[in-house]
């Protein structure tokens, strides 16, 4: 008995310190996999918090950039409208800390995106995204996804 009391008190001090020692790098890891949920469930609320109001986005869809949170809001807006079934397969991910404060974002993926009348269009890009802790709260300042060249 007092061995499972030693063993769970040891657990709990565990996670506890995992929690008090995260870095940067775990912090901004715990926000990005909802924000993934929200992008292929369309919720486009929990997928725009993240951004911070002057953030901008450069879009692999998108001609030009997005500029600020309401003109990201309404880009996925419609984005989500004309993509009702979207998935975005991350590979080769990597997260780098600079100081407390920054962090970015580099991956591989495939995006799938699918239209209003069921036609799939398959894309492989490349991903960058900026995270900043600005008032004490990680956002998005800076969000690039472009193509992958066609190699012959």
């Amino acid at each position: 008995m007092k061995r499972s009391i030693a063993l769970l008190c040891a657990l709990t001090l565990a996670v506890l310190a995992a929690e008090i020692w995260a870095g940067p790098v775990e912090e901004v890891s715990q926000i990005a996999a909802p924000r993934l949920k929200a992008f292929h469930e369309g919720d486009l609320e929990a997928f725009t918090a993240a951004y911070a109001d002057n953030a901008v986005v450069n879009g692999s869809t998108s001609a030009f950039r997005i500029e600020g949170k309401e003109a990201i809001r309404a880009y996925y807006t419609e984005f989500f409208q004309t993509y009702p079934r979207r998935r975005f397969l991350a590979r080769h991910g990597s997260l780098r800390a600079y100081n407390d404060d920054l962090v970015v974002s580099n991956s591989y993926a495939s995006l799938n995106l699918t239209d209003q009348q069921g036609n799939l269009t398959p894309y492989q890009v490349r991903s960058s995204l900026v995270w900043a802790k600005l008032g004490g709260r990680w956002q998005i300042v800076d969000q690039h996804v472009s193509r992958l060249p066609v190699t012959p």
